[in-house]
């Protein structure tokens, strides 16, 4: 019988600084997420197209690119606990903007995407030191599971963001999650204090240009983490279905807000299921088998979500959508971990928060071509290039492919 007590993510959940970073981290996504749900409704509310619905969301990679590269250059010099600080506030502050605009009737679409764009700028700050401060609570031969357990938390976040944001705007209207994005914020800051304080580095006598310029040409300069990092850029094909599901939502199955909800939830319980799974296993010895395999799960369903009209098939691909993401993401952050210089680990996972920002570039990309091309065959496409540049990363690759 599985003693629970002695498994990985059992053994870290024990461990007070760990506890804390990941509720910092649920309630902060938790927001992320509400906040993306009830503006994307919003945004359709108004009377937009889905141009806009992604257009919120993949501007925001513009401000995050450059903020991001000096995140992890702030990371490495003050610590991940006050970069972190530091962008939960400014979050806090943007919600309560964000709330007042909405609930005194004066908002329109210009301000929801300029604080869309705005509040991406913010979260590039504190990516970074996430991925970092995981290294910093937590073992070398557990970060496989506290990556995983960081994915769990997230997914369940993913599914209560969306799944609470359909019921509130339903019965409450759509001012009404974005009321409750404030008190999530408030929490993020609570448990994020709780984290324990870090000595401050020595002040560098390098210009941050100067920094992030090194940690880019040290990425380069490694032929195996360069690859990893292009791997996790080819998350821009993967993430263009995203602005379809609203669409799909209000136009295909006409299921509403709350289904909406529904079908982001079916999504974040198949990614929680899966990144729970993850953590309970010991470090896995090769990390590119499971990469490859959970790009097969996910080319298979995101195909059958492109061209389904059943919704409850829809639900159960979006499920197993969710369910190859932790696979693949925790193989590639622990890859990324694992064979970076602890030196330089806070600007190599700066430049990989880049990649997760780069997914809003992804949305953006398969709103507009969506209406180019039709919804269906754009998703696939993006499938297709996702597919091939996984692959053929990894397999054209020895010293990878042993990893």
């Amino acid at each position: 019988m599985i003693n629970i007590r002695q498994l990985p993510a059992a053994q870290l959940l024990t461990k007070a600084p760990f506890r804390a970073l990941v509720a910092s981290n649920f309630t902060n996504m938790m927001g992320v997420e509400l906040r993306i749900m009830a503006q994307s409704w919003l945004i359709l509310e108004l009377g937009a197209s889905q141009v806009w619905v992604g257009a919120a969301t993949g501007l925001r990679v513009i401000p995050a690119i450059i903020i991001g590269l000096f995140a992890g250059v702030m990371v490495d010099r003050l610590g991940g606990r006050s970069v972190l600080i530091t962008e939960r506030l400014l979050l806090l502050l943007l919600a309560i903007v964000t709330a007042s605009v909405v609930i005194t009737g004066v908002v329109n679409l210009w301000q929801i995407v300029v604080l869309s764009v705005v509040s991406s700028a913010v979260l590039a700050i504190g990516m970074p030191a996430t991925q970092t401060l995981v290294v910093t609570y937590v073992s070398k031969e557990s970060l496989q599971a506290g990556n995983s357990l960081n994915m769990a938390a997230a997914s369940l976040a993913r599914a209560l963001g969306p799944l609470s944001g359909g019921f509130l705007i339903a019965g409450f209207g759509l001012g009404s999650p974005f009321l409750a994005l404030i008190g999530l914020y408030v929490l993020s800051v609570f448990f994020t204090l709780r984290l324990p304080k870090t000595e401050p580095k020595e002040p560098s006598k390098t210009s941050a240009v100067r920094e992030i310029s090194d940690g880019l040409k040290y990425i380069k300069s490694n032929p195996v983490l360069f690859r990893v990092m292009l791997l996790a850029f080819s998350v821009i094909f993967s993430a263009v279905m995203v602005p379809i599901i609203p669409v799909y939502a209000r136009d295909r199955f006409d299921v509403g807000e709350t289904g909406f909800g529904v079908m982001l939830a079916a999504w974040a319980v198949g990614q929680g299921v899966s990144a729970l799974w993850v953590a309970s296993k010991r470090n896995w010895d090769r990390k590119t088998p499971p990469i490859l395999i959970s790009t097969i799960m996910f080319v298979g369903a995101n195909a059958t979500f492109a061209l389904s009209t059943n919704f409850p098939l829809t639900l159960v691909a979006l499920s197993i959508v969710g369910a190859a993401i932790p696979i693949w993401a925790s193989s590639t952050i622990t890859l990324l971990q694992t064979q970076s210089d602890p030196k330089m680990i806070g600007r190599v996972m700066s430049v990989f928060s880049l990649s997760l920002q780069s997914m809003m570039f992804g949305w953006f990309l398969g709103a507009w071509i969506g209406t180019i091309i039709g919804n269906a065959q754009m998703i696939l496409i993006g499938s297709g290039i996702y597919f091939l540049v996984n692959f053929g990363l990894v397999l054209t690759s020895r010293d990878l492919r042993k990893l």
